[in-house]
């Protein structure tokens, strides 16, 4: 340890040993401010060789714009010296040898000594810690972000696009009373112009819910719909149950092709007004595409997507029937054992 004094005797040399190899910079300073010890981490920490270190002082390992002030507090705190814990500050900044800056917490400790009083003080590097504390109130900020747009995707459902609809319903039955073919034409075109609203509002929706699941199955799925949405001319309604996100990727990279598939066969066949999206995963993945049009063919041979949908489930160990609603549409149930499920048993 060369800045450090030559050897005394075995427990010098220990005492010695353990500052040079601590983890934190170790520096010694006379009332003047003048360095007169370090270790050799603080050396690595400001980047001098050192006999450079021993011929500065405190002060020039400090921000110059933060010099004047650093030597008004040093010559207050040697008027009054005192123990100061590490942390219990304010955050500073030292200074490297080429310049560079970062950021340091510093615990101080004054000490009698034969050439007079002297001050200890440990220097820390908080680069670190300080940049992962921005980071999380980098995710505070976004996790309240992500809230906000919950929140705001939950009202425009829940309370403008249920509003707009009631409004819509109103409409057409006062147009159906009507006798006046001016008044009739005008009330159709302002609940088409609520159905547009309420198309845009509900893309709205789907995005604030794609941007709320960033990452996983559910936004995949929403995506899907999303793009799914434009060739039918609507927005289907999801519902996903169940922990989605742990579902086996082999099952979700096929069950996505599968909704693409159901959702393009619905816009190419179905003639639907509505589609209702259901994922459930338990025991068994189960996805649900219902319709409510004039229906797509009633089996499996229907078409070569319906075979290509059969097949993904089948070599998973799972099934997919089509079937004709009594009510009117067709239903898609495509299941498959949830490996995920089986995994955490």
């Amino acid at each position: 340890m060369d800045a450090l004094p030559e050897s005394a005797g075995p427990d010098v040399d220990l005492a010695l040993a353990l500052v040079d190899s601590a983890p934190d910079g170790f520096v010694v300073v006379d009332v003047a401010g003048n360095i007169v010890l370090v270790n050799r981490q603080m050396r690595e920490l400001f980047g001098y060789e050192s006999d450079e270190m021993l011929a500065l002082t405190i002060d020039e390992l400090v921000p110059e714009r933060f010099r004047r002030a650093h030597r008004v507090d040093r010559t207050s705190y040697g008027d009054a010296p005192r123990t100061r814990a590490m942390g219990s500050g304010t955050l500073l900044f030292g200074r490297r040898k080429d310049g560079g800056e970062f950021p340091v917490e510093i615990s101080l400790s004054p000490v009698p000594s034969a050439d007079g009083p002297r001050i200890v003080a440990i220097v820390r590097d908080v680069t670190q810690r300080i940049e992962a504390e921005d980071r999380l109130r980098q995710a505070e900020r976004e996790v309240n972000l992500l809230e906000d747009r919950e929140r705001i995707a939950r009202d425009l459902h829940d309370l403008v696009i249920q509003r707009l609809f009631a409004a819509g319903m109103s409409l057409q039955a006062a147009q159906a009373r009507s006798k006046q073919e001016e008044v009739t034409s005008r009330i159709l075109t302002v609940v088409e112009d609520l159905d547009d609203t309420i198309r845009e509002l509900r893309s709205v929706i789907f995005g604030l819910q794609a941007d709320l699941h960033s990452s996983g199955l559910r936004s995949q799925i929403l995506r899907t719909v999303a793009e799914g949405s434009r060739s039918l001319g609507f927005e289907p309604h999801v519902r996903l149950d169940g922990l989605i996100d742990t579902i086996d990727e082999a099952i979700a990279t096929e069950l996505i092709a599968t909704l693409r598939e159901a959702l393009s066969n619905v816009a190419r066949h179905a003639d639907a007004g509505s589609v209702d999206v259901v994922l459930e995963c338990e025991s068994d993945v189960v996805l649900r595409v219902v319709d409510d049009g004039r229906g797509i063919p009633a089996t499996p041979r229907g078409g070569s997507g319906i075979i290509n949908v059969t097949e993904r489930a089948s070599l998973l160990g799972g099934r997919c029937r089509v079937t004709r609603r009594p009510e009117g549409g067709t239903m898609l149930e495509w299941s498959v054992p949830n490996a995920g499920s089986l995994t955490r048993r």
